[in-house]
């Protein structure tokens, strides 16, 4: 049943993806990615019960694949394609972290891995 919930929530959180829904319901912070091998922090956040998906703009080079590497503890995230997503607990309020990496070819041919450790601030 949560699985269900969970993919009704992210249809809406997907589709839902313009200026003015992701204004309302989600806040991403801009990350810079300074080198091909990083570990960085980011930050978001999100209404309750809420998706919020994120692009990865800067990363220079060929991503094969994201990944989540620490799920979060209260929320749910995941990957959609190569887009990294969070959807907030219905009803939670405080918290949250996960991390995602990124994985693929850096611009010069060789190997690339960036892991964000996202701390996320879910609202009422």
């Amino acid at each position: 049943m949560r699985k269900h919930v969970f993919l009704a929530v992210l249809g809406l959180a997907c589709t839902a993806f313009g200026a003015d829904a992701q204004a309302q319901d989600c806040a991403v912070a801009p990350m810079t990615f300074n080198s091909h091998i990083a570990n960085i922090d980011g930050e978001m956040t999100v209404k309750a019960g809420k998706g919020c998906g994120f692009g990865l703009n800067g990363i220079q080079g060929a991503i094969r694949e994201a990944a989540i590497v620490q799920k979060p503890k209260t929320g749910m995230a995941g990957v959609q394609g190569i887009m990294p997503y969070y959807v907030a607990k219905p009803g939670y309020q405080g918290p949250d972290e996960f991390s995602y990496a990124i994985i693929g070819i850096d611009q010069y041919g060789g190997p690339m891995r960036v892991t964000t450790k996202m701390k996320v601030k879910v609202i009422p």
